[in-house]
């Protein structure tokens, strides 16, 4: 699944390609892809015709700005890709079920093969009406994500991004000893640190030397400071590579250019092979049903 480096690749992408342009016209082919409307007619009539002003993002969202206030919001889900192409000529990829033709050139394309993705416009709140934003969020003393959550009452309920709110190690620490849970539990989260999934959280904890099963009240001061520094250092790193793109190659940016941060991995995926740091093998277990490795020498 695209986690906070994937995304934030294809937003980079699309705010020098996408910006400025208007939204000529969008055919969708498969209606999962817009379930929270109505029907397609109701999010083709909300689209067309818009400009897009800006790219953000918040965790694992993509939001779009469009000239008229509203918001076209997208999760790329399990398999997602936005594709570019010069022109309806081009050859679409295999489950591609929107395309928006741009002006004065170009498609975006909206390619999910798993149909878990989704695409939705958000109207902001009226003047004065309250929007309930996650507590953990509320923790943020600056950066753009509150006043994103306020313009799209949707994505609300997400906790902490590591990038678009700004919190020091002091309120981290508030976060993780108001749980009991473990820490990947934690830090897989979205209602309480939006944007980190499987893969990162795997390398977020070696970098800092935590095992995923520990206890997140039971951390003491200096090891809460080297994971809140791992989170950025990881996925600053990860932005840099342009993402993972693992085996099954279902992540590309919008150039259909795929990731290089596997090739940097500590852990993910390198079960059996020698741990850079101790040279012990790297295990694999089973944990919330999902694959989680990790280095039992070098995690404590």
């Amino acid at each position: 699944m695209p986690e906070l480096p994937e995304v934030e690749t294809v937003r980079a992408v699309l705010a020098r390609d996408l910006v400025g342009k208007r939204i000529k016209a969008v055919s969708v082919t498969n209606g999962r892809v817009v379930r929270r409307h109505k029907s397609v007619k109701e999010f083709r009539t909300l689209v067309e015709g818009r400009s897009v002003r800006s790219a953000e993002r918040l965790g694992k969202y993509l939001v779009f700005a469009l000239d008229n206030q509203t918001n076209l919001v997208v999760h790329l889900g399990m398999s997602g890709q936005l594709r570019r192409a010069k022109g309806p000529k081009d050859p679409k990829p295999k489950h591609t079920h929107a395309v928006f033709a741009l002006s004065p050139s170009g498609e975006l394309r909206f390619v999910d093969p798993r149909t878990f993705g989704e695409m939705f416009v958000s109207t902001p709140p009226a003047p004065g009406e309250p929007v309930e934003v996650s507590k953990f969020a509320r923790l943020s003393v600056g950066g753009e994500g509150l006043a994103r959550r306020a313009r799209v009452p949707e994505l609300a309920h997400l906790g902490l991004d590591p990038f678009e709110d700004q919190y020091g190690w002091d309120r981290f620490a508030a976060v993780l000893r108001s749980r009991t849970t473990a820490l990947k539990a934690v830090l897989t989260d979205q209602d309480i640190i939006c944007g980190i999934g499987n893969i990162y959280s795997d390398e977020i904890l070696f970098a800092a030397g935590l095992r995923y099963d520990r206890p997140s009240e039971s951390l003491s001061t200096i090891e809460i400071r080297r994971l809140h520094r791992s989170i950025t250092e990881v996925l600053a790193e990860a932005i840099k590579h342009g993402g993972s793109t693992l085996a099954d190659e279902q992540f590309v940016d919008p150039e259909g250019r795929p990731g290089t941060y596997q090739q940097f991995h500590q852990v993910y995926g390198r079960e059996g092979l020698a741990c850079f740091q101790c040279r012990g093998p790297i295990e694999r277990v089973a944990f919330h049903g999902r694959s989680t490795f990790f280095c039992p020498r070098c995690q404590s």
